[in-house]
């Protein structure tokens, strides 16, 4: 059984449609790689389920130019990356919740599901030393680094975050965001020392 971002990808007759179509990932993936971001994270102002979809999506068509990424769940409150690529979600343990990386359907795509630490809440996670030690490990080893972040209205973990990445691509709800919250969260990301490189925005 194929896992749902595969049947978006290689699905045939019976291909299945993300939240935006690979096709148009595709495209925007190009734009990605016209600016040559290193780190990048994909964020809404709302919480949902299409930021972790969206943001596979996006790392599977980099995937596909022969890029070499590396894709991190990094909500760890509401994680969904396990989802979408039919991968056992890790239980909580004492370990550094940021090394379990897995291989998936295309050869040049790994993903890193963050374990629920014992010892650490999830800001204590984005303020550790070790955080910006995995980065610098991480760059060595990919072309590309993509956050699957958490939204922008559940705290300061994904403005933390935002502190480790470069751009971002902001996720927004036509008719439901208003554009004040959106000039908000561009406030708060370039505050952050990330650049908004495009938005997405979902129906």
């Amino acid at each position: 059984m194929q896992s749902p971002i595969e049947d978006i990808i290689h699905g045939g007759d019976k291909k299945k449609k993300g939240i935006v179509s690979f096709d148009q990932m595709k495209v925007i993936s190009r734009k990605v790689e016209k600016k040559s971001p290193s780190i990048l994270m994909v964020t809404s102002i709302p919480a949902g389920k299409s930021v972790a979809m969206i943001a596979a999506e996006l790392a599977a068509a980099i995937a596909l130019q022969e890029k070499k990424v590396l894709l991190v769940e990094s909500d760890m409150n509401k994680p969904m990356l396990h989802e979408w690529f039919h991968m056992e979600r890790p239980g909580e343990n004492h370990q550094d919740p940021l090394t379990t990386v897995y291989p998936t359907f295309l050869p040049s795509l790994d993903v890193l599901l963050a374990k629920r630490s014992i010892d650490q809440k999830p800001m204590d996670i984005w303020l550790s030393p070790s955080f910006k030690e995995h980065v610098d490990s991480w760059m060595k080893d990919y072309d590309r680094v993509i956050f699957s972040a958490p939204s922008l209205s559940s705290g300061v973990e994904a403005e933390l975050i935002a502190e480790g990445c470069q751009e971002a691509v902001l996720v927004v709800q036509q008719n439901k965001d208003k554009l004040e919250d959106i000039k908000k969260a561009q406030s708060k990301l370039e505050t952050a020392g990330c650049k908004i490189l495009g938005v997405v925005y979902q129906k």
